[in-house]
């Protein structure tokens, strides 16, 4: 009986174990072009897709700067600048000034820094919506879980940095 039962133990904490998501391996080493300068920076990178297409890249430079990139499928205004507001709950982020760049025909992207108290918004609520030039676009529940768990992870390696 003692014996089943440490057995049991062992594989219920082996199932835990294997159940969970490593984080680190989540995150890939890249450059990224910030348009804002011209500059070219490195640094580590953690993405998912959502529901319609739309890539969301939270990424951390090697001197502790952070980046929120979306690649967009919907809602174009190329080359215009204007408020861009990330909705996460009840909460807005604004970024002034920022421009939609064109990828190609059916993709826009955006590049902005970000606080780290946002990114603690983030891990908690997702991503709801985005607007940009009045025009909404709004994501799923499935989308913005998505995008807490990249996030959790994301706050966690900064977190474990220090």
């Amino acid at each position: 009986m003692k014996t089943t039962f440490y057995f049991l133990l062992i594989f219920l904490i082996g199932l835990k174990t294997f159940g969970q998501t490593d984080c680190d391996s989540k995150f890939m080493a890249d450059t990224m072009s910030t348009f804002i300068k011209n500059t070219v920076i490195e640094g580590n990178y953690i993405e998912t897709t959502l529901k319609k297409g739309t890539v969301v890249r939270f990424f951390k430079t090697n001197n502790d700067k952070y980046y929120l990139r979306f690649m967009v499928t919907e809602n174009f205004y190329f080359d215009k600048t204007d408020v861009l507001e990330i909705v996460s709950g009840h909460k807005s982020y604004y970024a002034n000034d920022m421009r939609q760049y064109k990828v190609n025909k059916t993709s826009g992207l955006f590049i902005l820094e970000i606080p780290k108290n946002y990114i603690s918004q983030l891990k908690d609520h997702g991503i709801t919506a985005l607007v940009f030039a009045h025009a909404e676009t709004h994501f799923t529940k499935s989308d913005a879980k998505l995008v807490r768990e990249i996030c959790t992870c994301f706050y966690n390696s900064i977190q474990n940095k220090k």
